[in-house]
């Protein structure tokens, strides 16, 4: 090689080295999470010392209160003007009918056997109603809403309303090779949406009519605009009437900005808020708010520490926008600035972030039930969709190609899917496409689901925490804690193939790093436990920042890379009682980074991984116990003496956090 060559080359691995960050064998904060049980000092109310002497998040509060209801027959959808199998229009008698039943203070909304159509969403704000068939193989709803004839056109409002301050204003166009879509009203625009990386299948624009508030009231001209690539352009019109005052009976319940499903329920996101006074720390069940709230015992508040420069800094969040550090919870009562909370912070809420606290109204106790949904058309919707809704649920449905996730929850608390099957979407690029789990939501249940064809699934995203994923089935997609910060969620009980080919990363479970500039980094205690997960490359993927995992007693089947990986200032794990069968010569367990510190590897028995336990630049704190054996593709499953970490802390009492049964 000539001395010029070598000279360019050494100046280059120089500059690599220089511009490298500083690793340091010490966590970027003071850790808090690993706590052993005698240290009473540092346990606090949202911890559960678990009956192996492992500190535990608390998940008793998952899912619907008191389980799914039994709700009473309120109506029957053919009182409203449905009827099965005629080949026509079924959703406004579905919305009319799901009204109706909400005025008359709640209930189920039966359809009968048969198939029923849907033209166009159906979309609810209304408390209290369950749309219920008779059963997957009797009930079917076929979703063939493909978005405006000539191109681009108005969902909301008609030609001729009246549009006040919340009327969505919101227009579709046809997805593909869509490049821009916009409203405009006297020539200026309302609002608008220009393709960009994360586009996937956009094909809609929302605003509200206060985005008319410059205009004078009285008669004024929306226009619709969409452009494709290619220079090809299309324009609808409709003239609405422009009324300041005028107010929809449910205001605070305003849609959210984006997203719609063939069935969407919403509530209000965003109300009063209020900045807190006092820093709310973990496992507080108080926080002190800047100003006395108007609130009440019984309203839900949303608290959000935002991803200030300070905290990007420390966690070397790359990512420049989502949702990090948010968490719902029920007042349940008032004293002053002092409100005291339904269960205790998860993390901390500090007030040099300018954390705050937000009233919420969230649809509450509404349910999809026993039937299957089907989309026919190539649309960026999801099957159903529960968006600010607490303790709603999904019961015994099947959804057939959804147009984006079949079943899906966006700030949600308290919410449960069940029994339920999803096979398949129309879309499985990025923008985020076929995910199964749960997106800022609170405290949720999933059980006994199964999927085929999804991307990402089970899945957690944008500052989930406490969720509970078991007993299902996921074949050909990876698990995810995709992206935000995401803390204490449990997947459970689940089995994980993720050798599929429909966008999974290959990873049986994969958590976003750090530097990811769409994503950004996962949070603290995340569990994996009894899970059967297989992959062509890396068991579980952990791309760093990652605080106090507890991996235990799951069966991790890597292909080509370790059975567990840790990088940059992933640490505190404890990896427990697991079956690790790596058939490449890459460890069990791998440490990449010099920060990945205080990792606990104990009870595992390893299987191949060119007999490594541990390697890399990190160092296990302890690694004690672990057997090595020759590479087998089917290693027995862990049998753990507490075969489900989540039916044991229900089975405690809320007031006992000893373990002690």
């Amino acid at each position: 090689m000539p001395a010029i060559q070598r000279s360019i080359i050494r100046f280059i691995i120089l500059a690599a080295i220089l511009c490298s960050p500083v690793w340091s064998a010490e966590p970027p904060w003071e850790p808090s999470y690993k706590i052993k049980p005698h240290e009473a000092d540092r346990l606090t109310a949202a911890d559960v010392v678990g009956p192996d002497g492992i500190v535990y998040p608390d998940w008793r509060h998952a899912g619907v209160t008191g389980g799914i209801p039994a709700v009473s027959v309120r109506a029957r959808v053919e009182d409203y003007g449905a009827i099965a199998d005629d080949d026509q229009d079924d959703s406004q008698a579905i919305q009319r009918g799901a009204e109706a039943v909400a005025a008359a203070g709640g209930g189920a909304l039966i359809l009968g056997a048969g198939t029923y159509h849907l033209n166009r969403p159906v979309i609810l704000s209304c408390d209290g109603v369950v749309i219920r068939g008779q059963g997957v193989d009797a009930t079917k709803l076929v979703f063939r809403y493909g978005g405006p004839g000539g191109g681009v056109g108005f969902l909301q409002p008609a030609d001729g309303d009246v549009v006040g301050p919340d009327t969505p204003l919101e227009a579709h166009a046809k997805p593909d090779g869509l490049r821009r879509i916009a409203i405009l009203a006297d020539g200026q625009v309302l609002t608008e949406r220009a393709y960009h990386a994360h586009w996937g299948g956009t094909f809609m624009i929302r605003t509200f009519g206060s985005a008319l508030r410059k205009l004078p009231p009285g008669k004024q001209e929306l226009i619709a605009v969409a452009e494709w690539e290619g220079g090809r352009r299309a324009e609808s019109k409709i003239t609405v009437q422009w009324d300041p005052a005028k107010s929809l009976p449910t205001s605070s319940r305003r849609m959210p900005s984006s997203g719609l499903a063939a069935i969407m329920f919403h509530g209000g996101d965003s109300g009063p808020s209020w900045k807190l006074a006092q820093d709310g720390k973990r496992g507080d069940l108080e926080i002190v708010l800047d100003a006395e709230p108007d609130l009440r015992p019984g309203d839900a508040i949303e608290l959000e520490a935002p991803a200030t420069e300070r905290w990007n800094r420390l966690v070397q969040n790359a990512c420049k926008w989502g949702t990090y550090r948010r968490g719902q919870f029920r007042v349940e009562g008032l004293e002053g600035h002092r409100v005291r909370l339904n269960q205790p912070l998860r993390i901390d809420f500090p007030v040099v972030d300018g954390s705050t606290a937000t009233k919420i109204d969230p649809v509450r106790r509404c349910g999809v039930e026993d039937l299957t949904l089907e989309q026919t058309q190539k649309l960026w919707t999801c099957g159903i969709l529960f968006s600010t809704a607490w303790e709603c649920w999904a019961k015994g449905v099947k959804v057939v190609k959804a147009g984006r996730h079949p079943i899906y929850t966006r700030q949600a608390k308290w919410c449960e899917i069940r029994d339920c099957q999803f096979d398949d979407a129309w879309y499985h690029g990025g923008g985020g496409t076929a995910y199964v789990g749960w997106e800022r939501s609170y405290d949720c249940l999933m059980e006994n689901v199964t999927t085929w064809r999804m991307r990402h699934a089970p899945c957690v995203q944008w500052s989930s925490s406490g969720n509970v994923i078991r007993k299902s089935t996921f074949h050909g997609s990876d698990a995810q804690w995709h992206a935000g910060w995401t803390n204490e969620n449990l997947f459970e009980q689940c089995v994980v193939d993720a050798a599929g080919s429909h966008g999974t990363y290959g990873h049986g479970g994969w958590a976003s790093p750090p530097h990811d500039v769409a994503h950004g980094p996962e949070g603290p205690r995340n569990v994996v436990y009894d899970c059967d997960i297989r992959a062509p490359k890396t068991g579980i993927w952990m791309g760093g920042m990652n605080e106090n995992w507890l991996i235990l007693h799951n069966r991790l089947i890597a292909k080509a890379g370790p059975g567990i990986y840790a990088r940059h200032a992933s640490f505190d794990h404890i990896i427990r009682g697991n079956v690790i069968a790596v058939a490449s010569s890459r460890p069990a367990v791998e440490l990449a980074d010099v920060d990945c510190i205080g990792v606990e590897i104990m009870d595992n028995k390893i299987y191949g991984a060119g007999g490594q336990v541990v390697a890399g630049p990190g160092q296990a704190l302890v690694d004690e116990r672990n057997t090595v054996a020759p590479f087998t593709p089917d290693p027995p499953r862990p049998q753990p003496a507490v075969p489900s970490i989540f039916e044991w802390q229900r089975d405690v009492k809320l007031e006992d956090r000893s373990g002690v049964r």
